[in-house]
C-alpha cells in the first residue's frame, strides 16, 4: 500500500509538519503490534503548543488479523502493506473524514454535520470501479461496480460510523471503506468501539478543527514518537 505521513508538530520541524499545521485534536489508537486486533484509543488536544490527554483511554478493535501500513498523510514505510480484504486496519496518520449514521440524528451533543445513510448509501469496494472507495448514493440502475457494502445493512456497526480516509488516491485494491465505528469486535478493517465510547468521541469533535487519527502498534510508535512529534502515551510517560 501506499503512504504519506504528517507529524503532528510542537516543535520547530521539517516540511512535514507544514502538512500538520493547524491540526488542533489526534485521536491515537495503539496495539501491542502487528498482528493484535486489540488496541487502545486515546484523545489529545493541543494547548499552548503541548499535547494533552482529553479523558480515559478506550478499547477497542482492529481487523481481525491487526494492522498494516495503509495509504495515509504519512510517508511510505517498509512492512506489510494493506490491501483489499486482507482483515487488516491501516496503520500510520490519516485525516478524518465525514460522519454518517443509521439514526435519523446525530446524538445529542454531536456538532460536527452528519449524514443519515438511506436505503441508496453504498461504500464501493470494487477494485475495477471509477467510484472505488468512495461512499456514494445509487441511482437507478447503476452497474459502475459489481461490489458495494450496502450501508444500511450493516446494523448496528454503523448506527454511528466516521470516515477514515485512507486511500484517497482511490488506489485500486489499496483497501476501502475505512471507519469508525461502534460494536466493539474485531472487524474486516475498521476500528470499533462500544457505542458510549463512540458518542464520547463524536461529541469531542468540534466543527472546523483540524482531527487526525494515528493508529500504530506500540513498538512502531515509540520508533517515530520524536520524528512525527507524537504526544506521549500515558504508560509512556517517564
Amino acid at each position: 500500500m501506499l503512504k504519506k505521513t504528517i507529524v503532528l508538530c510542537v516543535f520547530a520541524c521539517s516540511g512535514l509538519c507544514a502538512q500538520l499545521s493547524g491540526t488542533e485534536r489526534v485521536i491515537v489508537t495503539v496495539s501491542k503490534d502487528w498482528e493484535s486486533n486489540e488496541a487502545v484509543l486515546y484523545l489529545f488536544e493541543r494547548a499552548g503548543g503541548t499535547w494533552r490527554p482529553a479523558g480515559e483511554g478506550i478499547q477497542v478493535h482492529y481487523g481481525e488479523m491487526g494492522l498494516a501500513w495503509g495509504n495515509g498523510l504519512h510517508p511510505g514505510q517498509e512492512g506489510v502493506q494493506k490491501e483489499e480484504g486482507d482483515k487488516r486496519s491501516p496503520a500510520g496518520m490519516f485525516s478524518v473524514g465525514a460522519l454518517y449514521g443509521l439514526d435519523a440524528r446525530a446524538p445529542e451533543g454531536v456538532k460536527v454535520p452528519y449524514h443519515q445513510i438511506t436505503a441508496e448509501t453504498r461504500c464501493i469496494d470494487d477494485r475495477n470501479s471509477p467510484l472505488y472507495n468512495k461512499v456514494v448514493e445509487k441511482r437507478g440502475d447503476d452497474s459502475s461496480w459489481t461490489s458495494a457494502e450496502h450501508m444500511v445493512r450493516v446494523n448496528p456497526d454503523y448506527k454511528y460510523v466516521l470516515l477514515v480516509e485512507h486511500n484517497r488516491g482511490n488506489v485500486p485494491g489499496g483497501g476501502s471503506c475505512i471507519f469508525l465505528h461502534i460494536n466493539n469486535v474485531p472487524t474486516s478493517g475498521c476500528t470499533s468501539m462500544d457505542e458510549e465510547a463512540m458518542v464520547r468521541l463524536l461529541r469531542w469533535l468540534e466543527p472546523g478543527t483540524r482531527t487526525v487519527l494515528v493508529q500504530l502498534p506500540e513498538p512502531e510508535y515509540r520508533r517515530l514518537q520524536h520524528e512525527w512529534n507524537l504526544p506521549p502515551l500515558p504508560e509512556m510517560n517517564p
